[in-house]
């Protein structure tokens, strides 16, 4: 968790208004997969994880994002995405991510 701590610091220490969307969705595939793979608690994992997601989509002044899958084929992707992020690769959760962001800035603008 340590190294978990510094990690992320340092990778949103380099966050900056108008930031790159995939420099800044691979920041927030590593804080969302590698606080899942690292499993620190014996239970409430997922609601731990969500809701520092949300601190982290708070403090980088993101739009509200959904964080739990809406559909049956939306948890299957979710959940192949983090056995991707488990062996480091985070480009199935950083799609998921560029999903997440659109969506809620869609929602977001005025009708």
């Amino acid at each position: 968790m340590v190294d978990y701590a510094a990690d992320i610091n340092i990778r949103l220490s380099s966050v900056t208004a108008g930031q790159d969307a995939d420099l800044l969705t691979e920041h927030l595939a590593f804080a969302e997969g590698r606080l899942l793979s690292i499993h620190p608690f014996t239970d409430f994992n997922g609601r731990v994880t969500r809701l520092w997601l949300r601190e982290l989509v708070t403090r980088l002044e993101l739009p509200n994002v959904a964080l739990v899958p809406a559909s049956p084929d939306e948890t299957v992707e979710y959940l192949a995405a983090l056995q991707a992020a488990d062996a480091s690769r985070w480009e199935p959760l950083r799609q998921i991510w560029l999903r997440r962001l659109e969506s809620g800035l869609n929602e977001s603008l005025p009708a």
